[in-house]
């Protein structure tokens, strides 16, 4: 039996994201990436011939999550270095090796033969997802949406020599950011909820609490391809997340070879400015959630119900791809 009104609500919702997304594609089809470019930034480029675990520790050093990679013999991009890469090396070298040995194994692999590595857990690929620096935001948008990478590098060519020039990388965080803060008719955005929008994932979410290990939410992350866990009590309120991010901080305490430690010390090393955890509800806005997006950098939102209660997760993923057509 229908419901009334039902079939006249959905036709209504279907009506505003289709508004929705015509506004925002225009505006990405108007924009390249070069718009995007700032006059002066700080670029890691990884060389192939470097060792795994001197990249790694690069990545670390810096408090970068991703880097793209160069083929100096080739004169041409080689794909991105991600923290993704170093959680599925950890959880692979973790089940299989000692700490020394993994080091050993790895101090012994240059990235050239990183494809390799990969392979060797869940057929993962290496990101060589890149785009020209003119492409429209749009395209660049699409080709992200249709893999699991936030991240491509920007890659123009020398005019002189034809060898690739990797100018700069671009993350769907920036794309947002660059939306929310340049689209004119901001009305719009406060018009729609994320329940209008049907943005996030909900149902079923994998959540730990602050007495579990470091290492068992490390394997919750490959085994279930996610980069964000949430901590609960022991009433089921969220506390905290756990996220990929994090792993780059234990990285930089010298602490990958303690991982047995509770979740609950790994987050205590925080910095102080670090952002933590965010919460939205299916009832907020757009512009809300692109606003709190915007000023706290966080790369996901949990949503939570009135007692605080997680119900889903919205990524940056999630809201770029309900914005376009």
């Amino acid at each position: 039996m229908d419901i009334p009104g039902a079939k006249d609500d959905k036709r209504s919702a279907l009506a505003k994201r289709k508004e929705l997304a015509q506004l925002a594609s225009l505006f990405l089809k108007q924009h390249s990436a070069y718009d995007m470019i700032p006059v002066s930034f700080r670029l890691i480029v990884l060389d192939t011939k470097l060792l795994v675990t001197k990249a790694l520790s690069a990545l670390v050093q810096n408090g970068v999550e991703s880097a793209p990679m160069y083929d100096a013999a080739q004169a041409c991009y080689a794909g991105m270095l991600t923290t993704t890469d170093l959680v599925n090396l950890i959880q692979y070298y973790y089940s299989n090796f000692s700490y020394n040995e993994a080091i050993e194994d790895l101090g012994q692999v240059q990235l050239e033969n990183y494809k390799e590595l990969l392979m060797r857990f869940k057929s993962r690929q290496t990101n060589t997802l890149c785009a020209n620096p003119l492409d429209t935001l749009y395209e660049i948008s699409r080709r992200l949406l249709a893999t699991d990478y936030s991240t491509l590098a920007l890659v123009d060519e020398d005019t002189d020599n034809g060898n690739d020039v990797i100018v700069s990388v671009l993350s769907i965080y920036r794309i947002l950011n660059f939306m929310a803060v340049n689209i004119d008719d901001k009305k719009k955005l406060k018009q729609h909820s994320l329940y209008d929008l049907e943005i996030g994932t909900y149902g079923d979410l994998i959540t730990a609490t602050m007495d579990v290990s470091v290492i068992d939410i490390i394997r919750m992350f490959v085994d279930n391809n996610i980069s964000v866990v949430p901590i609960l009590d022991d009433n089921g309120v969220v506390l905290n997340v756990f996220a990929e991010s994090d792993i780059i901080l234990l990285a930089r305490e010298g602490l990958l070879d303690e991982l047995n430690i509770p979740v609950s010390e790994a987050l205590a090393l925080r910095p102080d400015d670090y952002p933590g955890v965010h919460t939205c509800t299916q009832n907020d806005t757009l512009f809300s959630v692109l606003d709190t997006i915007r000023k706290t950098q966080v790369q996901r939102l949990i949503v939570v119900d009135d007692d605080i209660r997680p119900v889903g997760v919205v990524a940056l993923s999630d809201v770029l791809r309900a914005m376009i057509v």
